[in-house]
């Protein structure tokens, strides 16, 4: 029976820890390591780790100085023993119990692949609601060529960038060298694009498994700052670098690269939210990436497209801003 590692980065979520642990230690698949890292925190997460650890075997509590969500998963890693590994955000949870064994049997239906990516609901806690996000359709979950499978997620508008919704080979990880860069804002882009740049086996199942808490933490557009913005346009830079690099095939490399595009669509409406003098140094930065828009695979950059080519980067990128101040 295979380990399975889980990784808990742990940082001022006293309100939300119980919740999340309780829901992977009560799955009925049993074979589990818990891998608590408190980074620093400055309420009483770690207490709680200390406390579930004196009272689990399969959990160990590791308290480090803040070093970001980044740095905490990369010990939590280095820590793990599993033959999968995969991630769990602190306030988040699992839907039941039975989530782990359901995902293990189709991995090892699936004769262990390198990773394989699971679906999740967002929890609205206001209203006690569970939404789905979109489904993996058929091209996606019956498919094994990892080239393809590319290319039907980006042409979804589904690219499951968040560490969280994965089951991942240790092996494989450690083998690559595959790590989340620290100190920087949507870590997760550049980690998954090395993802399937490195993996020889994919797969994707619609398993709902994962609850991602919503009204807790702000969206890169909610909060966005200089800081955020360059890393934003520093993970567009990072994705081509790969584009570049990889031996991919033609199409996989559109896709990816109509990926890019969709980024710079969101940037081209949230750079307006900076600061006004920042705002047009940044402006400036961005406008260099304009070429990005001829990558439409994804269906949402073929709509901005059209603005883009009859309107011009001014009022496309005020179009943007308009649409992310709507859904705010």
């Amino acid at each position: 029976m295979m380990l399975v590692s889980v990784v808990i980065p742990v940082y001022n979520v006293e309100s939300y820890l119980r919740c999340c642990v309780d829901s992977v230690i009560s799955q009925t698949y049993q074979n589990i390591e818990v891998i608590l890292v408190d980074d620093g925190s400055p309420d009483n997460s770690g207490k709680i780790c200390d406390e579930y650890a004196s009272k689990d075997k399969r959990i160990s509590a590791i308290h480090k100085v803040n070093g970001g969500l980044s740095d905490a998963r990369n010990v939590g890693l280095a820590m793990a023993k599993g033959d999968y590994v995969m991630f769990v955000d602190s306030d988040d949870f699992w839907r039941d119990s039975t989530c782990m064994e359901r995902l293990v049997a189709k991995l090892e239906s699936f004769d262990c692949p390198d990773f394989m990516g699971f679906n999740i609901c967002y929890y609205y806690p206001s209203s006690d609601r569970y939404v789905p996000w979109v489904a993996y359709g058929n091209s996606i979950v019956n498919e094994t060529d990892k080239e393809k499978i590319i290319c039907e997620l980006v042409k979804s508008g589904t690219f499951p960038m968040s560490a969280c919704c994965k089951l991942l080979r240790r092996k494989f990880l450690i083998d690559n060298s595959i790590l989340f860069i620290e100190g920087i804002y949507s870590e997760d882009i550049p980690w998954f694009v090395e993802l399937l740049e490195k993996a020889e086996s994919v797969r994707f199942v619609n398993d709902y498994v994962y609850c991602y808490r919503k009204e807790v933490s702000s969206s890169i557009t909610r909060t966005m700052n200089p800081k955020k913005f360059s890393d934003a346009l520093d993970n567009i830079n990072r994705v081509l670098d790969v584009v570049r690099r990889a031996s991919f095939g033609e199409e996989v490399r559109h896709a990816l690269l109509s990926f890019c595009a969709y980024n710079f669509c969101i940037l081209m409406g949230a750079f307006r939210l900076l600061d006004p003098v920042v705002a047009k140094e940044k402006e400036s930065e961005l406008r260099k990436y304009g070429w990005l828009m001829a990558y439409t695979m994804n269906p949402k950059v073929r709509k901005v497209r059209w603005l883009y080519r009859f309107m011009g980067f001014d009022l496309t990128s005020y179009a943007c801003y308009r649409y992310i101040r709507r859904i705010l």
